[in-house]
């Protein structure tokens, strides 16, 4: 019989896990609702989810039915087009939980992949801002997939199908980082951050100052500037589309923004990037 102590050490493990890949893990109920995770949803899940959620969820119960039956590991793609695999957690020799992870790309050319994404998500209203989310996606190659699934594996053998406990704690700063990773591309202000980890602004403001030696919103900003550098070095969209992508809809904010971090405007760095890149 499964202990909380046990769910507790894996939940734990699967979060190291999402620290080691960037990639999100998380445990299912037998019903296919999520009882612990190790990240927020990618904003293009996100985007995905506040469209449709219905479909989410009953691809989740698929993969689980799945797992269930196959009592192994199952790689498939999701409803929006992007790979994941479940892992049955057995106590006793009965299915009783599932470990899902994924969210992401494999190692395939990334515009193939889009046209794949494009095609089954023609429902969803705005393809420019599903696009800017894909092509924040993690990539992760058939043998890297398959490393996650014995790891995986290998953590329930250890820790007897360890699970959830909903006590877990999580460092406040870690947890500042991943909302901050997962939404950054969307309007945050203080505001949203301080609901988000259920601080106030005073407490909030001491630990980025603590832990990263910068205030809230210009932590986000260094992780949207990030993601605009990759973005002009990797696509050939236009600065307002970057912009508007990193979530900054001001395209001269964005500008002066990005010249403060890198020194250069964006159409600058990304003639530098090219001629590096040749």
């Amino acid at each position: 019989m499964l202990k909380m102590t046990d769910w507790d050490r894996l939940g734990r493990l699967i979060n190291d896990l999402h620290t080691l890949t960037g990639v999100k893990f998380a445990l299912l109920d037998e019903n296919a609702h999520e009882i612990y995770t190790s990240s927020f949803r990618t904003p293009f899940c996100q985007l995905i989810a506040e469209a449709g959620d219905k479909r989410c969820q009953e691809c989740d119960a698929r993969a689980l039915r799945d797992a269930r039956k196959s009592r192994s590991a199952c790689r498939y793609l999701c409803h929006a087009g992007l790979y994941e695999v479940a892992l049955p957690v057995l106590d006793n020799g009965r299915p009783v939980a599932a470990i899902v992870f994924g969210q992401m790309l494999d190692d395939a050319p990334r515009e193939e992949q889009w046209r794949r994404v494009r095609e089954q998500c023609a429902w969803y209203p705005d393809p420019d801002a599903l696009y800017a989310a894909f092509l924040r996606l993690k990539r992760l190659s058939s043998p890297q997939i398959n490393a996650c699934a014995e790891i995986v594996t290998a953590c329930i053998s250890e820790v007897r199908y360890y699970g959830l406990s909903a006590g877990t704690q999580r460092d406040d700063a870690a947890l500042l980082e991943e909302y901050i990773n997962a939404h950054f591309m969307e309007r945050v202000t203080l505001d949203t951050l301080c609901r988000a980890l259920s601080m106030g602004k005073t407490r909030l403001c001491g630990l980025c100052a603590q832990r990263f030696g910068l205030p809230p919103i210009r932590l986000l900003n260094r992780r949207r500037m990030d993601a605009a550098m990759e973005m002009l070095s990797t696509t050939d969209r236009s600065v307002r589309f970057v912009a508007q992508a990193v979530g900054i809809p001001d395209e001269n904010y964005f500008i002066k923004v990005f010249k403060k971090t890198t020194g250069l405007t964006p159409t600058a760095y990304r003639r530098q990037r090219a001629v590096q890149q040749r």
